[in-house]
C-alpha cells in the first residue's frame, strides 16, 4: 500500500524527470509512443522474423531516454520505501 501511495505522490516527480529527459511535450510523446511501439515488435516478433522481414533496428536507440526515465522513477520510489521503513516505521 505504501508503494502505492510514493508512485501517485511523486506524479510532479515524474513530470520533472520527463522534462529533463525529453525536453518537451511534444518530443516526449513522440519518444514514448515510438519506444512503446519498439518494445512490443522487440517482445512479441523474434529476432529472426524481424531479420527476414527486414524491420528496422535503428528505432531502438529510441529505448534508451526512456529507459533511464523509467530507473530513475523507479529508483525515486524505491529510495523513498527504504527511507520511509528505515527511519519512521521501525521494526521491534
Amino acid at each position: 500500500m505504501l508503494v502505492i501511495v510514493l508512485i501517485v505522490l511523486n506524479v510532479p516527480v515524474y513530470l520533472f524527470f520527463g522534462w529533463l529527459a525529453f525536453d518537451s511535450k511534444q518530443g516526449a510523446a513522440d519518444t514514448f509512443l515510438d519506444t512503446l511501439v519498439a518494445i512490443v515488435k522487440m517482445i512479441l516478433v523474434p529476432y529472426y522474423v524481424r531479420l527476414l522481414l527486414n524491420m528496422d533496428t535503428e528505432g531502438s536507440w529510441g529505448l534508451f531516454p526512456i529507459a533511464g526515465f523509467l530507473c530513475a522513477c523507479g529508483l525515486v520510489v524505491w529510495g523513498e520505501y527504504a527511507l520511509i521503513v528505515r527511519f519512521l516505521l521501525p521494526g521491534p
